[in-house]
Formats: structure tokens, sequence, C-alpha cells
């Protein structure tokens, strides 16, 4: 089994591209995976987000509220939510949010709820430690661990589709981050 992080910033479009790559990837290996989408948020980001009236941290929140419903329905509310705002320019507000829960089947009530809820902003407040302890500097940096066989993970910066295709294939095929072809971005955590 594999674990996979991918850092993401709710506001970047080619965060949501990466997302949607990471996931057709992971669906289609012959192994259990376990994929996390893990909002990265930086000042530099949420300031950039302001410019576009896209609202980062509220975006997170519903996210982790959304997550609390499923992780596939928490990954799809994302990146449905991202397409609203990122592709068709809309502005990210309460209906916003509440038109993509029910287009993905969450359920509206309790989704309104756990947004507003304490746990959810520790959730974030979790996430953003975990940017620190894993020594993320960048969102769109993903990061693998393989469960069965080794207690070391791999980082990827910055890391782009053909990059993605040959890490899972590398790592699938040999059962070791240390035999990986080195990428300029890759780091053996």
């Amino acid at each position: 089994m594999f674990e996979v992080y991918l850092f993401v910033n709710p506001a970047c479009l080619k965060c949501l591209n990466s997302e949607r790559e990471v996931t057709k990837v992971t669906e289609k290996l012959n192994c259990k995976v376990c994929l996390r989408f893990i909002p990265f948020i930086s000042l530099g980001s949420i300031n950039e987000a302001n410019l576009l009236h896209i609202d980062s941290y509220q975006m997170t929140i519903d996210y982790k509220a959304a997550l609390y419903q499923g992780g596939k329905k928490g990954r799809q509310f994302l990146q449905l939510i991202q397409e609203l705002t990122l592709v068709k320019k809309r502005n990210y507000n309460d209906e916003l949010a509440y038109h993509a829960a029910l287009a993905v089947n969450l359920d509206l009530d309790m989704f309104k709820e756990d947004r507003l809820s304490s746990m959810v902003k520790e959730n974030v407040s979790s996430d953003q430690k975990l940017v620190q302890e894993m020594g993320i500097t960048n969102h769109d940096s993903l990061v693998m661990f393989d469960c069965n066989s080794s207690e070391h993970g791999v980082l990827v910066e910055k890391i782009n589709n053909s990059q993605l295709k040959e890490l899972f294939s590398d790592v699938i095929n040999r059962n070791s981050f240390y035999n990986l072809k080195k990428l300029p971005n890759l780091r053996v955590l």
C-alpha cells in the first residue's frame, strides 16, 4: 500500500490539474493507494487569491468539512469548487459552496454544521503542521510512502505529469525508493 500526499493551494489552477492527474494515475495502479490532498496555505497564496476574489482559507475549511463525508466526496468537492472559481471565474461564497456540496451529494445540513466546527479548523491547523514537518516549501509537491516495505518516503517538488507516471512506475516495479531514477526535484525523506 502506498500513501500519497499532494500539497495543493485551493486557489491554484496548476494544482487542480495536478490533482486530476494524480487521481487518474493512482486509479490505474494495480495496488492500494491512499490519496490525500493537503491544502498548503501560505501568505503569498492568500494574497494572490485575494486579488482573484477567491478565499483560499474558506475553501480549505469547506474542503476539510466535505472530507468528513468521505475522502472521495471531499476530493470531488475540492475539484468542483476549484473548477467553478478558477476556470469559470465565479466568486467563492456560501452559495457556491452549498451548490458544490449538493452537486457531489454531500448532506448539506451536515456540511453547513461541519464547516463552522472548531474541529475542522483544528484539522486545517494540523495540515499546516504536516506541511512544516515534511519540509514542504511549494504547493504542487507530492510526498509518497510505501507502507509495506520502507520507512522512507520521497518528496517531489513542482511535480509534472511525466514525472508522476515515472515515479509510480519506478516505485511499483522496483519496490524501493532508493532505486529511483534521480529526478532533479526528488528527495528521499
